[in-house]
């Protein structure tokens, strides 16, 4: 199988992987996907955990079904249907993050949505669903039916599963799972005293529309956790 060529897309693949292991949002499980410009082709970090994604050996090229179009095959997740069947459904997205932060994970099992209780919660919408599985996603139909679960939103916990956040971008993407995990490190925290209060529908809105404070505050996000990955304070 061929490899693949250096672009712009791949170094923020690698990147991302980096920045997920970094905040203990990934271990031996996760990975990340972007579409490739101006094709159908997407992206995906290889099944040896985000961790050791160190660059284009350690990812894999696919097409909008599944196969494999450059990378070594051996590497292509089990769960590559996760973020295809995002894809296919969503032309609005172009990434998709699967992880498996300890907060939204233990949330996740409870099989409720997560209410925005915080203001890094309402970047979320006013409640992150569940997706009801017993089982990792591996065939296209239960893409299908994960990609329904989500709808238009930005995240969705999977039952006992992990997390799946998705973005215009993936930085989007990313800074997006790192929120996930401090709303849900919040709503626990929280319960420990007493039910903590979530924001209404309404509140959630301006925070979710691109003429709102979400793009500008989601590259923030981005930057910090890059910089801090990077050991930098730049």
């Amino acid at each position: 199988m061929t490899g693949l060529d250096a672009s712009p897309t791949l170094e923020t693949l690698v990147v991302a992987c980096r920045i997920l292991e970094h905040q203990g949002l990934t271990s031996a499980f996760g990975h990340v996907t972007s579409r490739l410009d101006d094709t159908e082709d997407v992206l995906i970090s290889g099944s040896v955990g985000p961790g050791l994604v160190g660059g284009a050996q350690d990812v894999v090229r696919v097409g909008p079904g599944g196969d494999v179009r450059g990378g070594d095959a051996s590497l292509l997740p089990g769960e590559a249907a996760v973020h295809l069947g995002i894809l296919r459904a969503r032309r609005d997205v172009t990434s998709v993050v699967r992880y498996h932060g300890p907060s939204s994970m233990a949330w996740g099992t409870l099989g409720r949505p997560l209410p925005a209780t915080t203001g890094m919660g309402l970047f979320l919408g006013h409640e992150v669903p569940v997706f009801e599985t017993s089982s990792t996603v591996t065939t296209p139909e239960h893409g299908d039916r994960l990609a329904a679960a989500l709808g238009d939103g930005p995240a969705i916990l999977m039952r006992g599963f992990g997390s799946v956040t998705v973005g215009r971008t993936i930085e989007e993407a990313v800074a997006r799972a790192w929120l996930l995990e401090r709303s849900a490190a919040a709503v626990l925290a929280a319960y420990a005293v007493a039910t903590p209060l979530p924001y209404p529908a309404s509140a959630a809105a301006p925070f979710a529309s691109d003429e709102g404070p979400a793009p500008r505050q989601l590259a923030r996000v981005w930057h910090y956790l890059q910089a801090i990955s990077e050991g930098t304070n730049r």
